[in-house]
């Protein structure tokens, strides 16, 4: 299994104000020093606010953006100077990105089609990643034809098929209505149990932070303030605006 550490973990955009340039070391930054460490086979949630930096932290582990200080170890070994296909993540974002004009099975199969895995190996790994999503029989259908929780699903399918070391999950039912949203937080949960993959999530929505972390950890103004079971940050918060996110869940 696998271990993801961040060490001072630091990003800073260039100032687009008008005022006096700056270097991008002066800017205010976007993520600021945060300190992590994700377990072999952790369910980790980044939560908090919206422009907290925790979507900008899952980026900077899966290689789509470059911090500007800190180091990121998969592990043990760092992994800061690797593109995203060197890493061994995969990103599930919050809108699918289906290719319309691909069915389920030839989306699914995409990454390794470009890996040029053997065809045979292919239809099996399709067939078990589409199995582990609760969409057995859905390889010929079109993208139009599934609901959005489906959709969703594929593109989860999409990811696990490539046998990731690290599962990284951009709010993932955010755009879902309530009842799709209680049904693939289920499966999230049901998912990460048989397969113990190390996954770190992102969102905003405290109560499904609750049900699905084994750690929570709590962003705010790009730092992390809090980190720990989603028990004990509800019950003990840091401060002050950990409360107001966690203070009054239950």
């Amino acid at each position: 299994m696998t271990t993801l550490a961040l060490d001072r973990l630091t990003l800073r955009y260039a100032s687009t104000s008008a005022a006096p340039a700056v270097g991008a070391d002066q800017a205010p930054p976007a993520v600021d020093d945060v300190t992590l460490e994700v377990a072999s086979g952790e369910f980790m949630v980044l939560v908090g606010p919206s422009g907290c930096g925790k979507t900008t932290t899952l980026r900077l582990i899966a290689g789509l953006l470059s911090p500007t200080d800190g180091d990121i170890r998969v592990d043990g070994v760092s992994v800061v100077a690797d593109p995203p296909e060197r890493r061994g993540a995969a990103l599930v974002a919050q809108e699918h990105s289906l290719f319309p004009f691909r069915t389920v099975g030839e989306n699914v199969a995409y990454g390794l089609t470009i890996r040029k895995v053997a065809k045979r190996e292919r239809a099996e790994r399709v067939a078990e990643a589409l199995a582990s999503v609760r969409l057995v029989g859905f390889e010929d259908r079109w993208p139009a034809e599934l609901s959005g929780g489906q959709r969703q699903r594929v593109a989860l399918a999409r990811a696990l098929v490539i046998q990731p070391r690290l599962l990284l999950l951009d709010e993932p039912l955010s755009s879902l209505d309530n009842d799709l949203r209680v049904e693939l937080q289920g499966m999230l949960g049901d998912l990460h149990r048989s397969s113990g993959l190390t996954t770190v999530m992102v969102t905003h929505d405290q109560r499904e932070a609750m049900a699905l972390a084994d750690t929570v950890a709590v962003m705010v103004d790009g730092s992390l303030r809090q980190s720990g079971p989603p028990e004990t940050v509800a019950a003990a918060p840091a401060d002050e605006q950990v409360a107001r996110l966690f203070g009054a869940v239950s």
